[in-house]
């Protein structure tokens, strides 16, 4: 098992893995090579040690200290070390030190109590001209109104869903402009990732890219005709600006 997962944290995920893919697309647009970005709900690192491979300082946060130690092992096996610093935290209760030009907050703010709290620590954390990318479960999405994916959602911590105008004031309650919003996650994939029937599909997915191709092919005509299961929203905070 140790030979499999050493092998496995030399790997970094490719831009067409199944997993990931929406969320790689979207935080391509906005990495700086030489940035300092903060990971919030880092999880085993799987986005920290792509968006460090790419030039940026990843500091990573998670309340798993499990996850954490995967997290530094994965990043001494790849040799990001020097472009990863990982702490177990809670963003709600503990500080986190310094200035972030990014901050992403993926499938997180669903989980937490205080979730007005923690858009403002991440207004307060961003360098001027920073972004926030944050990634939550839809209000819309299709398996959850009709109740197939509630009782999962209760055995995953989900306190609430969000609609879009829902993160939008969010953010604009805090002075941060919204830079974009998109809607994700067909039916297909939202099905996958939330049912036991999912698991051999998925992992064929990440390996293949083909694979990987067809599924997200299908999934963007269901998300066309259904509606979506994931939002994202991108927001920035403005620059001061100087006194005249």
């Amino acid at each position: 098992m140790t030979k499999f997962k050493d092998f496995f944290f030399k790997r970094i995920i490719s831009k067409r893995n199944f997993t990931y893919r929406n969320l790689v697309e979207c935080l391509d647009s906005y990495l700086e090579k030489g940035g300092r970005v903060l990971d919030v709900g880092c999880g085993e690192g799987n986005l920290s040690m792509y968006m460090a491979k790419t030039g940026s300082f990843v500091s990573g946060i998670d309340i798993s200290t499990k996850s954490i130690g995967e997290c530094r092992r994965k990043a001494a096996n790849l040799g990001l070390e020097r472009m990863t610093s990982f702490r177990s935290a809670n963003i709600e209760k503990d500080r986190i030190n310094g200035k972030f030009n990014l901050i992403s907050c993926f499938e997180v703010l669903e989980h937490i109590k205080d979730y007005g709290l923690v858009i403002k620590r991440f207004s307060e954390l961003l360098k001027p001209n920073g972004t926030l990318i944050i990634s939550t479960p839809s209000l819309n999405a299709p398996l959850y109104k009709i109740g197939l994916i509630k009782k999962k959602d209760k055995l995953l911590g989900h306190l609430r869903r969000y609609a879009e105008e829902d993160l939008v004031n969010l953010c604009k309650s805090e002075g941060l402009r919204i830079i974009e919003t998109s809607k994700k996650e067909g039916i297909l994939r939202n099905f996958l990732f939330y049912n036991r029937l999912g698991i051999l599909p998925l992992k064929l997915a990440n390996r293949f890219t083909l694979i990987s191709d067809i599924f997200t092919f299908i999934d963007n005509i269901t998300l066309k005709l259904f509606g979506e299961s994931q939002l994202i929203v991108v927001a920035q905070k403005p620059k001061i600006k100087k006194k005249q």
